[in-house]
């Protein structure tokens, strides 16, 4: 019986690894899986033709020749199945669909302040629907909707345990329920960005991601994994004291990072729009460059907090994490100044997605999940 469920556990294990590889190189051939999973040719040959009859594999013609026989192409069905990514702030939602390669096949953006009746669940389920009817996809060939929140979300993926952003019930699953008509599960809108970095590949074993969004917020990556702390709080480093006495933040309390490090500070100089801002601090604005260096002196603080409780690699992302390209070596020189432990700051990323990033995280989820299952 041990041999047995020994065997039936090996075979699942090639059989997901076979599908990884080929999800991962987009274009292979039987030949190169056997020889980069060390496997003999008959396991991989039996292994994708299973993987044929569900349709997640298929054959696209054949290699040129380097003598002898063509090798012929694998590569995998990216659409066999599909996920959507809904990213809900106080002000805006972004809704992604994703294939199993994690390519974004669609994306809107709708600028709609969050109320928890019947006309903003209808306005989102019109979204859900106009974007599945635009790819004509199979209703069972979606895997489910990820919903990103600016809340704390407990571990059932369900109950909102924290949610002052949205100022709603915590009952708001099961508000939404009649107007999503496939599996959704909610996560936090940090931990969902965090997530888009990791399964994109750009992130180390062990990193923290700072959102710098409408609000700030964290996700704490050990070992390759999402750690969400004891109560589902791990990396809210938003509300962590940068100034005692300070200013309010929405929490209630004072002095919180967010007070001083969320999008707001910048875009509300900017009449409301952060791209703006950043225009106005290019063209030399006296007033955006103040606010600026203000904002620089506060967040290099807090990026140096994180690096030397955790000393791993930060990522900052989020709407302003989006536009920190062009002043990264800056911001790396100033946390170097700080620290007597660093030389370069070369443990500082800026995200590479773009502001879509939660909602893509939180598609991702449904991806991952069902990858794994393969």
């Amino acid at each position: 019986m041990f041999d047995k469920a020994t065997n039936i556990e090996l075979k699942r294990i090639n059989r997901n690894n076979i599908y990884r590889t080929v999800i991962a190189q987009k274009k292979t051939s039987k030949q190169e899986i056997a020889y980069q999973l060390n496997l003999s040719l008959p396991t991989v040959t039996q292994n994708l033709n299973e993987l044929m009859e569900i349709g997640l594999v298929e054959e696209k013609g054949t290699f040129q020749s380097t003598g002898g026989r063509k090798a012929k192409i694998i590569s995998s069905n990216p659409r066999a199945r599909v996920a959507l990514g809904l990213d809900i702030t106080r002000n805006h939602v972004n809704l992604v669909m994703v294939d199993l390669e994690a390519s974004v096949l669609r994306s809107v953006r709708k600028r709609i302040s969050f109320q928890a009746d019947e006309k903003y669940f209808q306005t989102l389920k019109r979204m859900i629907h106009d974007m599945v009817k635009s790819v004509n996809v199979p209703p069972n060939h979606i895997l489910g909707v990820g919903v990103s929140l600016p809340a704390i979300v407990g571990d059932d993926d369900k109950t909102l345990k924290y949610a002052p952003l949205l100022n709603t019930s915590l009952d708001l699953y099961q508000d939404l329920s009649p107007y999503i008509d496939y599996p959704y599960r909610f996560i936090n809108d940090a931990n969902a960005g965090g997530f888009a970095e990791l399964y994109s590949g750009t992130t180390g074993k062990n990193t923290l991601y700072l959102l710098l969004s409408n609000s700030v917020g964290g996700a704490i990556i050990m070992d390759g994994k999402l750690y969400y702390g004891e109560g589902r709080r791990g990396g809210e480093f938003g509300h962590m004291t940068l100034v005692p006495d300070g200013r309010p933040c929405y929490c209630g309390k004072i002095g919180c990072v967010d007070a001083y490090c969320s999008a707001l500070i910048l875009s509300n100089a900017a009449g409301g729009s952060l791209e703006t801002f950043f225009e106005k601090l290019e063209a030399g604005d006296v007033k955006c460059t103040e606010i600026w260096e203000e904002y620089l002196h506060y967040l290099v603080i807090v990026i140096n907090n994180l690096q030397v409780s955790f000393d791993c690699d930060v990522v900052l992302g989020g709407y302003v994490g989006w536009h920190l390209e062009p002043y990264l070596d800056e911001i790396r020189k100033r946390v170097v100044e700080r620290c007597n432990f660093e030389t370069d700051g070369s443990y500082l990323h800026v995200s590479h997605l773009n502001a879509e990033a939660s909602a893509l995280g939180a598609a991702l989820c449904y991806v991952n999940e069902f990858v794994n299952q393969v």
